[in-house]
């Protein structure tokens, strides 16, 4: 274990309108330093080994059936999200990376973001990674108003959002569609030495499961 583990766990601000229509949900979070790529790298090899042995061939009615799969499911729906179309990040980790594919088919970006995924497969915890040196003040969960922009990951262009979808955003902008799809603006890069790692929090998901769950990403990271 390193000193990385015993980081204070903190909490996203949450709006009032968010308070009102969803009370169960909760974003914990922690700043993290990131330690040797290739030491990262080699470590996370090795636990999505052992992730592919725990979750190849299992039906996906099992891995739907899971307490924190069906957790986020839940939560999916209430905002609006059908998670047969748009499956919770660790439902889709796991069905698209282990489930069906051969031994070392896993997700791979970079070691960072690698590390925080094969973390939440592990922890059965939806998390998140910003690059901590790219935000604008605290980051906060909110309503969008309408009109906000985001380019997400992937898109080459910005898109316009719908007033009252769940946001992530920071004092200068929206940083993500909560739950659903980072924005380019703060996504983690190869140079990236410092990250805000979070963990999403709802019905059936408790705030120490989601702390342990930091912790745990946060030492992975900070191995040299």
């Amino acid at each position: 274990m390193t000193a990385q583990a015993n980081l204070p766990v903190a909490e996203v601000t949450v709006s009032p309108q968010v308070a009102a229509a969803f009370p169960d949900v909760r974003v914990l979070c922690v700043e993290a330093e990131v330690g040797g790529g290739d030491v990262i790298a080699g470590e996370v090899q090795q636990r999505w080994a052992h992730e592919h042995g725990r979750w190849h061939g299992v039906a996906k009615a099992e891995i739907r059936a899971d307490p924190a799969v069906d957790a986020y499911r839940r939560f999916s729906r209430k905002i609006g999200v059908d998670p047969d179309r748009q499956p919770p990040s660790i439902q889709a980790l796991i069905e698209r990376g282990l489930r069906s594919k051969p031994l070392g088919g896993w997700p791979k970006i970079n070691p960072t973001v690698d590390a925080v995924n094969v973390t939440a497969v592990a922890t059965m915890i939806a998390l998140g990674v910003f690059d901590a040196e790219r935000l604008s003040g605290p980051v906060r969960l909110a309503l969008s108003e309408g009109g906000e922009r985001l380019q997400p990951i992937g898109a080459q262009e910005e898109v316009a959002l719908e007033a009252d979808r769940l946001i992530l955003a920071d004092d200068a902008r929206v940083l993500s569609l909560f739950a659903h799809r980072d924005g380019v603006h703060q996504a983690v890069r190869a140079d990236t030495r410092r990250v805000l790692l979070l963990a999403c929090v709802v019905d059936g998901i408790s705030p120490d499961q989601a702390a342990d769950a930091l912790r745990q990403s946060a030492d992975l990271l900070d191995l040299r």
